[in-house]
């Protein structure tokens, strides 16, 4: 989230002229979640240096659909596809129509949480149910579990891919009243880790990127003050953006971090260790 003396401003991010000799030349990206926010943004980073691009989303066609255009527009390829990452089935249809689409998925990023903003409570631990905290959980762990469980046998198949899956700083700083966010964030890293010990032998990379409190839309619903002060927190003394976080994940994704495995990447503006 952020605040104009401490961070960049929210509007329109610039065009991205795909590069067909970029980092992603050759190669197909699955980005779930992509039709706002971190995922929008890494959806046409990707495309922009190269990648085939499925963008993924769940109940915001339109949305995704201005992602899709706004790559192709630039010279790049990507196409919209639904599919509620939660459901097995759903899952599988996701991952037949982008190869059937656009090919084999060398490059999965796991940005959908799987639940929406607005049905994660946010209080204290003390006022939640055992439901809130499962709900959080569960479907955080489902949307990573569910979707490398069909990707990644191609990817070890084929002796290459990059999997990089959208965790949290809240992982490792936790903060009142986000106990379901901070557990559920927290599996997200150690299932990377554990995946990494798994898919490195056969050449796929999997690690993850921990942002903290980023201005996407839904953190204009944050209270001006408590931006203002996650930002003065923050080392560089600002708040980050989705296009700051989506250029972390490219890197990790791309064969410049051909020797980065499990790891879980802070992309916090210094806030965590500050």
């Amino acid at each position: 989230m952020d605040h104009e003396e401490t961070a960049r401003p929210t509007g329109t991010p610039p065009p991205l002229r795909a590069d067909a000799g970029g980092d992603f030349a050759g190669r197909v990206a699955l980005v779930t979640g992509a039709a706002r926010g971190i995922g929008a943004a890494t959806a046409r980073l990707l495309a922009a240096r190269g990648a085939a691009v499925a963008v993924n989303y769940r109940k915001s066609a339109e949305r995704a659909q201005e992602v899709v255009d706004a790559v192709t527009r630039a010279g790049g390829r990507a196409v919209a596809l639904q599919g509620d990452v939660t459901d097995a089935e759903q899952v599988d249809a996701l991952v037949a129509a982008v190869e059937a689409e656009l090919g084999p998925v060398d490059v999965l990023v796991l940005n959908a949480a799987g639940i929406g903003a607005h049905e994660a409570r946010i209080a204290p631990a003390t006022e939640l149910g055992w439901d809130d905290l499962e709900l959080v959980v569960v479907r955080q762990l489902k949307a990573l579990f569910l979707t490398t469980r069909v990707v990644l046998p191609g990817m070890t198949e084929r002796g290459r891919g990059s999997i990089v899956a959208v965790g949290a700083a809240l992982a490792r700083r936790p903060a009142p009243r986000f106990l379901p966010l901070a557990v559920a964030k927290a599996g997200v890293a150690a299932a990377v880790r554990s995946l990494a010990t798994e898919a490195g032998p056969h050449g796929v990379r999997v690690n993850a990127v921990e942002p903290n409190l980023v201005l996407t839309e839904l953190a204009h619903g944050v209270p001006e003050q408590q931006r203002r002060a996650a930002a003065e927190r923050a080392a560089l003394r600002r708040n980050g953006t989705p296009e700051d976080v989506a250029e972390i994940i490219a890197f990790a994704a791309s064969e410049r971090a051909g020797y980065l495995t499990g790891a879980c990447l802070l992309a916090d503006g210094g806030t965590t260790f500050a």
